[in-house]
């Protein structure tokens, strides 16, 4: 295969020019996602990569948008590129020693991609699907502002991270505007000022070297320092709260109110599909597309809900049939992975599946059963106890401080809050995440006997399950627990400290 336009380089334009307007004229652009169909060290399988730049590159250099490890040895360090070619994309093949496949065909130079196409670099290399968005969701203002700004950390910056380590580009996160344009005006001196000018001209012409020299020119002015010091103060003070207002043009504000400010790391978490791979080799798989169940972030970086939402089918007497038979699938020789989909008010995503979380499975029960044809099968059964944890590690550096000590050491009466999603309340309009408050109280001192928090009332209606259950700590809102199940109408609690 091989279709050949105009020689791919790597330009500046197509990287940080592509990633700064997806930021602020976000509304008509179109982006795609990259999904991972194999495990490596960087990417699980079934997790997806939303592309909001028009360049980027795939292989085992740093600087790739889309790494991959060194266990890949067949796959260069700058294997292939996707770029943006009008309004279609294409896959370049940039390896000299190991070819890239489109559905299985070599590409000897490029070729437009299609929605739905797979990609493969190398024999037995590293799969992709390509997948063009659809409907309310095409353009990357779909994508809430903190979820851009991410992906522009790690698709548009990464490729020239050495040189913007002191300003430039960077800087231009800082508030919805050109903070390049503010500099300039703090900068008295005008021997600064003309230089900076004439840089940022080269800049939007292309010249990639601009970043490096504005940064040398500038690093000995008073007044730059200063304006990067303040800019940095606006944004200490307006995380985690900042707003996408770009397309009504007004000024963020940060929410009311002090329980809003979790707002954010808590995730209504999207039951998109489930695949069961049978002992004989059947493949079954079921769409979904509903509100499952609740998640949210600790400040150590770890994604947190229910266990019995991310693996219901250990749940099945408590769930239904279709879940008992994917426990026999498990339990019998098989595999069931379910894929989830996590979306926050702030319009953080997350895209994981079931395999990728930790869990105490000590406390399951294992039993037999015999199907209508007389066959026996294991069964393994869950109990909705302190057990009933799940969580995986993430990369991000931020989320909602947690006490293990105090969530087992409740007194009777404390006040607790809860947020989640129940009956997908709150997650009706996935464009608007708005999660669910609710509160109780402890009835019982300390833990109970199956090791959960007793609360007063049920608050556990389906979709608030795996929600953060919070106590309000000298004005500080920490996490004791997890929103579980019920016993007798009273609220069970899974506490944080037994997440291990």
């Amino acid at each position: 295969m091989g279709k050949a336009t105009q020689p791919y380089k790597r330009t500046l334009s197509g990287s940080i020019g592509a990633g700064m307007g997806s930021l602020f004229r976000a509304s008509g652009r179109q982006y795609y996602i990259l999904e991972h169909k194999m495990n490596s060290k960087y990417h699980k399988a079934g997790e997806s990569q939303e592309i909001i730049v028009s360049q980027i590159e795939l292989g085992r250099a740093p600087q790739c948008q889309v790494r991959f490890d060194e266990s890949f040895t067949t796959v260069s360090q700058r294997h292939a590129a996707i770029v943006k070619d009008g309004d279609r994309w294409k896959l370049v093949h940039l390896s000299k020693t190991n070819p890239t496949f489109l559905n299985g065909r070599p590409v000897h130079h490029e070729w437009y991609l299609q929605n739905g196409d797979d990609i493969q670099l190398s024999v037995g290399g590293p799969r992709l699907g390509f997948i063009i968005p659809t409907g309310n969701k095409s353009t990357v203002g779909s994508i809430g502002l903190s979820r851009r700004l991410s992906l522009f950390r790690q698709q548009a910056l990464k490729p020239y991270k050495t040189a913007i380590t002191v300003l430039s580009v960077a800087l231009c996160l800082l508030v919805a505007g050109s903070v390049t344009w503010g500099i300039l005006d703090a900068i008295d001196d005008a021997k600064y000022k003309r230089a900076t000018e004439a840089l940022i001209a080269e800049l939007k012409a292309g010249n990639e070297d601009a970043i490096k020299d504005i940064i040398e020119i500038n690093q000995n002015s008073d007044a730059y320092k200063k304006e990067i010091e303040r800019l940095r103060g606006e944004m200490r003070k307006w995380k985690p709260q900042i707003e996408d207002t770009t397309s009504t043009g007004k000024k963020a504000t940060p929410p009311i109110g002090e329980i809003t400010k979790c707002f954010p790391y808590v995730f209504a978490i999207v039951l998109d599909k489930i695949v069961a791979t049978w002992a004989e080799g059947n493949i079954e798989s079921k769409a979904f597309g509903h509100i499952h169940g609740t998640g949210f972030l600790l400040d150590d970086g770890r994604f947190v809900s229910a266990r019995h939402v991310i693996e219901t089918w250990y749940y099945y007497e408590y769930s239904g049939y279709l879940w008992y038979g994917l426990n026999v699938c498990a339990n019998n020789g098989g595999k069931v992975v379910a894929y989830y989909t996590a979306i926050s008010s702030s319009g953080l995503t997350f895209s994981f599946t079931s395999d990728q979380f930790k869990y105490n499975r000590n406390s399951d029960v294992i039993d037999t059963d015999i199907l209508d044809n007389g066959t026996i099968v294991v069964v393994k059964k869950a109990v909705l106890d302190a057990s009933d944890w799940a969580y995986y590690q993430t990369n991000e550096k931020e989320g909602l401080n947690f006490n293990k000590e105090l969530s087992s050491n409740l007194q009777v009466g404390t006040e607790l809050e809860t947020l989640g999603f129940p009956q997908e309340r709150g997650g009706e309009d996935k464009n608007n995440i708005t999660p669910i408050y609710s509160g109780c109280k402890v009835a019982r001192q300390g833990l109970d006997v199956d090791g959960t928090i007793m609360v007063s009332n049920d608050n556990t209606e389906p979709g608030n399950s795996g929600g953060p259950v919070l106590f309000k700590n000298k004005g500080v809102y920490q996490v004791v627990g997890i929103v579980s199940g019920n016993t007798y109408q009273k609220g069970r609690i899974a506490p944080i400290s037994a997440v291990r």
